[in-house]
């Protein structure tokens, strides 16, 4: 009895085991084949090598069990969306002229089934045309980086907004906001969600300047995408992306919950996001003259909040008493002052 038991056990281990090193070596062969693809130094090398990798990679994404996988040392772009549904897998290939390539596979697992779609994506547009602004599918795909991805609600059905990065060329960058949504055995990309002024897009792409940094994040509290509005570096620069920079003010595309789109919203106070951790400050307190550890306070104040006494509202000074004014006026005033009066803590900032 014992030794059936013990035979059991076995069966049932034993082939968990041998699945979890089969997906292991999976990888690390995937791993070997982009190490060789990152080392390559010539245009036919780079794309037999990028073809080798592609079959490596599709050979593990393609395998029973990986869409609960957890890469460990396969270093490409991995987003899962909020409903466990969706997973995106993206990588990029830098050609000899430095303008960049990209890969990449999008899984999607039918919601209570253990069936897994996988649509390989490819990336069709030449580094230097425009972004198509049409709906297009994964056979015909612009490439990119997806670093985010945000469920949300169109028509009543759950799409899928992306956030994305493509290296552009020598001269400028791209960051690019899209919707990934399925039909019957189709991914596509584009959807008419996004309102300007103006027009209604299906995607929204920013070019930039490739020396520029430009900040394209959610305000999940806000539910809102928050970015760097864009200005040419002078006048005569009006149209030419790639001279275009940061003015430091912002713009965001807001999610109206009603009519389930996303509506621009020019010139936003930007706030810092909650998901950057606790921040710090060391100062000394009066009281037992020790340095002391203090929570930075991040979340943000309306300084035209009338509700809020500690808003940093200005005031207007008012000039210095007479030395004759009367004392005990002199006294209720500077009462006033030290109640409100916040102590201030050179060491901060």
């Amino acid at each position: 009895m014992r030794y059936s038991l013990i035979l059991l056990i076995l069966l049932v281990i034993l082939p968990t085991y041998s699945f979890a090193q089969s997906l292991g070596d999976k990888e690390k062969i995937a791993v070997n084949k982009l190490m060789e693809l990152r080392s390559a130094k010539n245009e036919g090398e780079i794309k037999k090598l990028h073809a080798d990798f592609k079959l490596a990679i599709s050979d593990l994404v393609r395998s029973k069990g990986f869409f609960d996988y957890s890469l460990n040392e396969l270093k490409i772009a991995d987003i899962k969306s909020a409903d466990k549904t969706v997973r995106l897998l993206t990588w990029n290939v830098e050609l000899t002229d430095l303008s960049n390539t990209y890969g990449g596979f999008v899984l999607r697992r039918e919601e209570g089934k253990d069936r897994v779609s996988t649509f390989e994506l490819n990336d069709v547009l030449d580094p230097y045309n425009s972004k198509p602004e049409n709906v297009i599918d994964y056979k015909n795909w612009y490439g990119a980086i997806y670093y985010k991805i945000i469920d949300f609600a169109y028509e009543g059905k759950v799409q899928y907004l992306l956030f994305g990065f493509d290296a552009g060329t020598t001269m400028s960058n791209y960051k690019i906001l899209d919707v990934l949504s399925f039909t019957s055995q189709n991914a596509k990309f584009g959807s008419p969600v996004f309102r300007d002024a103006d027009k209604v897009k299906k995607r929204v792409v920013f070019e930039y300047a490739n020396m520029a940094s430009m900040s394209l994040e959610f305000e999940p509290k806000r539910a809102r995408i928050v970015f760097d509005h864009l200005s040419p570096e002078s006048s005569a620069l009006e149209g030419l992306a790639s001279y275009y920079f940061p003015d430091m003010s912002y713009d965001a595309y807001v999610y109206d919950f009603d009519r389930e789109i996303w509506q621009l919203q020019s010139d936003v106070i930007a706030t810092n996001p909650e998901d950057v951790g606790e921040r710090y400050f060391y100062a000394l307190n009066k009281k037992t003259g020790k340095i002391e550890k203090n929570r930075m306070r991040s979340d943000w104040v309306n300084p035209t909040d009338q509700q809020n006494l500690a808003n940093g509202g200005h005031t207007a000074a008012l000039p210095e008493p007479e030395i004759n004014s009367d004392l005990k006026s002199n006294k209720k005033r500077l009462f006033r002052w030290k109640l409100f009066r916040k102590p201030v803590n050179p060491e901060s900032y």
